[in-house]
């Protein structure tokens, strides 16, 4: 009997590999096996989390977004403007301390929620911004919608120090006072919930 369970257990394992490095291979320029193609925008042929297309979103949000040099600027309903700065000068240099990129990669016309993805020399995140009022929230990667559109979810998982943090974030989708986001990250010593 013991014997069984312990084959058992390792074509359990190695199956589980198998099966996980088939998933992985097929997607590529992603941080998960099923990227989000919610909020992908009109155009974008990216296929995962970390190929999409700028250009195609530029096209897509009109005046509330444009590329400035270095500076992705945003242009809110309420009249106000914000400009995340690329700090390209930090990613040259040989300690690349501070280096940080702002790309954006989604819409979510219906709720209209612009998605940036913030890149650092090892690891990524990604902005939710209001496109209305310019309120942002931090999320762990590019968002699913829950089935009723009431609701953002956002997940990463990963090992090793590069990507994203570990975690997860459920976002409502309409600033509503009384829906409340929820964020959960792993702590460093990787035990989770």
């Amino acid at each position: 009997m013991k014997i069984s369970l312990i084959g058992f257990a390792i074509f359990t394992a190695v199956a589980s590999y198998l099966f996980d490095a088939n998933a992985s291979a097929g997607v590529p320029y992603s941080f998960s096996d099923h990227p989000s193609q919610d909020g992908c925008c009109v155009g974008d042929q990216g296929v995962g989390e970390i190929d999409r297309s700028e250009k195609a979103c530029l096209a897509q949000v009109g005046e509330l977004a444009q590329r400035v040099g270095p500076g992705l600027q945003l242009k809110f309903r309420n009249g106000k403007t914000r400009i995340y700065l690329n700090e390209e000068a930090k990613c040259q240099s040989d300690d690349a301390d501070g280096c940080v990129k702002y790309q954006l990669t989604g819409y979510f016309p219906e709720h209209d929620l612009i998605l940036i993805e913030v890149d650092y020399w090892e690891g990524a995140s990604w902005l939710l911004v209001r496109a209305d009022t310019g309120d942002d929230i931090t999320i762990v990667a590019p968002p699913h919608y829950s089935p009723d559109r009431r609701w953002l979810v956002s997940v990463a998982s990963s090992e090793g120090p590069a990507g994203p943090p570990n975690g997860m974030d459920i976002v409502p989708s309409t600033s509503n006072p009384s829906f409340k986001d929820w964020h959960y990250r792993t702590p460093s010593n990787g035990m989770a919930l």
